[in-house]
């Protein structure tokens, strides 16, 4: 997977450096990346564990080095190339995560919270429902009320009721704790 030129890979690191930041020629940069291009994808391999997206980042690493370059004048461009490597998968894998665990609509708010089962409830139960709803906490049994019977998402309600989506959230998660209790000690 190496990148095209290479006039200059004969060339010591510092003069590649140099060179580059003298005349911007990105060619100085190519053919010194094109020295360690395996050890980038190597590297991103480790940390990415997938051949796509480790080809991907190395060229993403490439962009960034001829970047870097023109501010940086590292002293060991091995170890320096390495780390700014590592960096860019760890935020890879940074964004990747969060991006898992951001709830993207109603439908995986629902997915994330399992629900209470409200059609398959007999009427016995529901009559303990009712009665447990009463005994919640205020803002508990409004969100209950609005997400569960109302069928509101949770920034609908985040927004008339004037809380943040993670505090509806919490009433929610809390007041279902409470209700599964109070129906169980019944």
């Amino acid at each position: 997977m190496a990148l095209f030129y290479k006039g200059h890979i004969d060339k010591s690191d510092e003069y590649l450096i140099q060179a580059y930041k003298e005349s911007r020629d990105v060619m100085y940069v190519t053919d010194l990346f094109n020295k360690y291009h395996e050890l980038v994808f190597g590297v991103c391999l480790k940390y990415l564990k997938n051949e796509t997206d480790s080809e991907d980042a190395t060229m993403d690493i490439y962009l960034k080095v001829v970047e870097k370059l023109k501010t940086h004048d590292p002293q060991h461009y091995k170890a320096w190339l390495a780390v700014v490597t590592k960096n860019h998968c760890l935020t890879i894998l940074q964004k990747e995560k969060k991006r898992k665990h951001i709830p993207q609509s109603f439908d995986e708010q629902i997915k994330e919270i399992p629900l209470l089962d409200i059609d398959d409830l007999k009427e016995e139960q529901l009559e303990k429902l009712r009665v447990c709803l009463v005994r919640l906490i205020d803002k508990q049994k409004e969100c209950i009320t609005r997400f569960y019977f109302q069928q509101q998402p949770y920034k609908e309600i985040s927004t008339q009721l004037d809380v943040s989506w993670s505090r509806v959230r919490s009433l929610i998660q809390n007041g279902r704790r409470n209700l599964k209790i109070c129906i169980e000690r019944s």
